[in-house]
């Protein structure tokens, strides 16, 4: 058994911290009230009643879904940024921080795939989360170069680097710009597997499982999605193989293979029995069934971040739980925002929500 680490007074201050932010996280009966604004304007001053008064403040109108998005991916980041630096050991916490560096890099990426001028690409992207990691020049170089071949040279020796050159050679086999998502969470999800191997000897016997139930269900549902997407986009399955994250966790490799030579992402499915407890659409198009395996997935990481504060003290499963909830508050509170833009109604936002 290993003994925890006796806390200190920053791992006390980031685990107290942590339960601050959670019992702030906005009740479903919050959502509901900001899902109901008539505008953004509206929107934006129900906002300025909870923790994202400070960064929605700072909005100047006209407003729109996508600033208000970007404003409230800069919350995220500085909480998640600030969590890090007070934890006792931070190695994971910081590579989840590539989170953030993913989102940012994958739609840069795409846009240049596409052809998009910089003007263009910069209304969906706030470069707040690489300043505070000390990497904005890299994305601002990303952003300026000429082409995709200049921006995929210019990431060679980062820890997206060999992926991006495999994403940027699919793109030209296929024409779709959606393989840089698949291949950018590869290095990630890659680089948190490895740190979780490397540092688990470290965690106490209490946060072990629960920091390795919130690893898995991410290296799992990446290992599961990004094959069934491979099939969607045509990426070949001898190059699909080759975006499995091993070893895997409760997705056994035998099972992830048997999903790899399926004609089919309905008969891919029944690899999955026995794993983790997900029900999906046995109607619709194969895009609907893996959006709705997604969903599952998402809602089991919500379960278990939530469990971990039941379960847990001061931990590093805490924090990662911490703002694995909050990821999943700023992707609702997004929806609100571009659907109230377009003007849907508001019980047709909320049953889009990952509540």
């Amino acid at each position: 058994m290993v003994e925890a680490p006796r806390p200190s007074a920053f791992e006390t201050f980031t685990g107290a911290r942590s339960f601050a932010l959670k019992g702030a996280l906005l009740t479903n009966t919050s959502l509901e009230t900001l899902a109901e604004s008539s505008s953004l304007d509206e929107l934006v001053n129900r906002l300025k009643g909870t923790p994202y008064a400070e960064v929605v403040s700072k909005l100047q109108p006209p407003y729109s879904a996508r600033k208000l998005e970007l404003a409230l991916r800069e919350r995220l980041a500085d909480v998640h940024y600030s969590l890090m630096k007070t934890a006792r050991d931070p190695d994971l916490l910081e590579v989840y921080y590539l989170r953030n560096i993913a989102w940012n890099l994958k739609i840069a990426l795409k846009a240049k795939a596409l052809e998009r001028g910089y003007e263009e690409t910069m209304t969906y992207i706030d470069l707040h989360s690489e300043e505070l990691a000390g990497r904005r020049d890299l994305i601002a170089r990303v952003l300026s170069s000429k082409d995709l071949q200049e921006a995929t040279a210019l990431l060679e020796g980062t820890e997206f680097g060999k992926d991006v050159a495999k994403a940027a050679a699919a793109f030209a086999t296929n024409r779709e710009p959606r393989v840089f998502d698949l291949y950018v969470d590869h290095a990630l999800f890659s680089r948190i597997a490895e740190t979780f191997a490397t540092k688990k000897k470290s965690y106490s016997t209490g946060e072990i499982a629960t920091v390795r139930d919130l690893v898995a269900i991410d290296v799992d549902s990446y290992n599961v999605l990004a094959l069934l997407r491979s099939k969607l986009w045509g990426v070949p399955s001898s190059e699909s193989r080759g975006l499995l994250i091993l070893p895997p966790f409760n997705v056994s490799l035998t099972r992830l293979q048997r999903i790899v030579n399926t004609e089919s992402v309905a008969e891919s499915l029944e690899a999955l029995e026995g794993t983790y407890s997900i029900s999906w659409p046995s109607g619709g198009g194969d895009d609907v069934i893996v959006s709705a395996l997604e969903d599952g997935f998402v809602q089991l990481s919500k379960k278990t971040a939530r469990r971990a504060f039941l379960w847990q003290g001061f931990t590093l499963s805490t924090v990662l739980a911490l703002v694995k909830l909050l990821e999943f508050e700023v992707q609702n509170l997004a929806a609100i925002a571009f659907g109230v833009e377009a003007g849907v109604p508001p019980k047709q936002v909320l049953s889009s929500l990952k509540l």
